[in-house]
């Protein structure tokens, strides 16, 4: 009998790892790279009260310049949390885009209703 349970305990995991193995690779093939407009938000006071735009360009500069997550509003309102490959950090390299009208390449990762962007490049729109 424990014969029995160890073996469909193995099955079970070795399902559950092949499942878990396939929802990563299908991730993995579903991200793509994008190049968006819109502007960089810090997304403290975003979430708080709804700050925008270049009125609030200098506090939303400083709370990413101290390390806050920042987020990208895109044209159509899609906000996305923008992150860095492998972990890399990326305030200050979009610190001084808070509040202007800038053009974002990335890679759009999504889990449940958070979707993020894999900084590949910004720059101020023209």
């Amino acid at each position: 009998m424990k014969k029995v349970l160890v073996l469909v305990l193995g099955l079970m995991v070795a399902v559950s790892a092949a499942a878990f193995a396939g929802d990563d690779a299908k991730k993995k093939e579903e991200a793509k790279t994008v190049t968006l407009t819109g502007e960089v938000l810090d997304m403290f006071c975003y979430m708080g009260h709804n700050a925008t735009g270049a009125e609030h360009a200098k506090c939303a500069t400083s709370c990413i310049t101290k390390g806050l997550p920042a987020g990208f509003l895109a044209a159509d309102g899609t906000v996305y949390l923008i992150t860095g490959k492998d972990h890399a950090p990326v305030n200050t390299m979009i610190a001084e885009f808070a509040g202007k009208k800038s053009t974002i390449t990335g890679v759009v990762r999504e889990n449940g209703n958070m979707k993020a962007l894999e900084l590949v490049s910004i720059a101020e729109a023209k």
